[in-house]
């Protein structure tokens, strides 16, 4: 009996030792079988598919969370609390520049200014504008404007009864209307600002037309060039705070800077009547262009 305990026992352990070699050699195995795997070209696939797959994993989590921005241009990821959405706050109104039509007496089309000069110098010397429009390369010679075509129709064939044909010129621009959100105290500048931008025009025209009709004084003119003046500055510095911070009210104040110096250049113009009466038509005709050219800027 005790010798078969021993044979039983050695049996165990015989089993016991080979049960172990087999595992061992099968852990070899699948080691280098892994190594294998991992060290081909489909075992590199598979470790670049899994990673990509990660990335791709994180990105749409970071695709999904909202990024708010932060006032300078810099960004930031909340990733405990959402960022509160703050609405825009006071009023919203619409402003607009309404369209221009202007029609311009043309008295002919020059390729160069010197050749063009000498003739705007004798329609200066006459009482007209004299003024030269560069359009596209092509330089008008213009004469007066009109806010309306049968007042420069009939201008035009007056002064071709007089022998100095010429011809009516058409500049028109669309109109452009903004809608603009400020508090109350803002709101009112800016509409004040935008709202006489084409009133400026209008009453530069009716005063150039008013000192020939009427055979007003220089006094009387340089009078209300004053208070357009006056007008203008009041419009202005509503917006003046603004205007750096707002590319829309930059455009409008611009404009209203370059008018206000054609009304202090033109008030100069003191030497005699016909000298003012030219001053005048010039700056009723370069009013308009600048007009025209913010409706420009402003629309696109």
């Amino acid at each position: 009996m005790e010798i078969r305990r021993r044979r039983r026992s050695s049996a165990r352990r015989r089993n016991a030792s080979g049960g172990a070699l087999r595992a061992f050699v099968l852990l070899v195995l699948f080691g280098a079988a892994v190594y294998l795997l991992l060290g081909s070209g489909a075992g590199q696939r598979l470790k670049e598919s899994m990673a990509y797959s990660l990335i791709d994993s994180c990105r749409g989590k970071l695709a999904s969370t909202p990024v708010p921005t932060v006032p300078g241009g810099i960004s930031q990821i909340m990733t405990d609390t959402p960022s509160p959405t703050v609405a825009p706050t006071g009023e919203t109104a619409s402003v607009s520049l309404p369209a221009l039509e202007v029609y311009m007496l043309q008295m002919g089309i020059f390729d160069d200014a010197e050749s063009c000069a000498p003739y705007a110098e004798a329609l200066k010397a006459r009482g007209a504008a004299g003024l030269v429009y560069d359009d596209s390369g092509s330089l008008r010679l213009i004469a007066a404007a009109y806010s309306d075509e049968a007042s420069a129709e009939s201008v035009r064939a007056r002064l071709a009864d007089e022998g100095h044909p010429c011809t009516v010129f058409k500049l028109t621009r669309s109109g452009v209307e903004l809608l603009i959100t400020a508090s109350e105290d803002r709101l009112l500048p800016v509409r004040t600002a935008f709202g006489y931008s084409y009133d400026l025009v209008a009453e530069l025209d009716a005063l150039a037309l008013d000192f020939d009709a009427e055979t007003r004084s220089i006094e009387y003119g340089q009078g209300l060039l004053a208070e357009i003046r006056l007008n203008a500055q009041n419009a202005a510095s509503g917006i003046a705070d603004a205007a750096e911070l707002n590319t829309m009210l930059s455009h409008v104040s611009g404009y209203y800077s370059d008018i206000i110096g054609f009304i202090r250049e033109a008030a100069s113009s003191s030497a005699s009547r016909t000298e003012f009466s030219s001053a005048l038509k010039e700056l009723r005709i370069k009013a308009a262009l600048r007009y025209a050219e913010l409706l420009g800027d402003i629309g696109g």
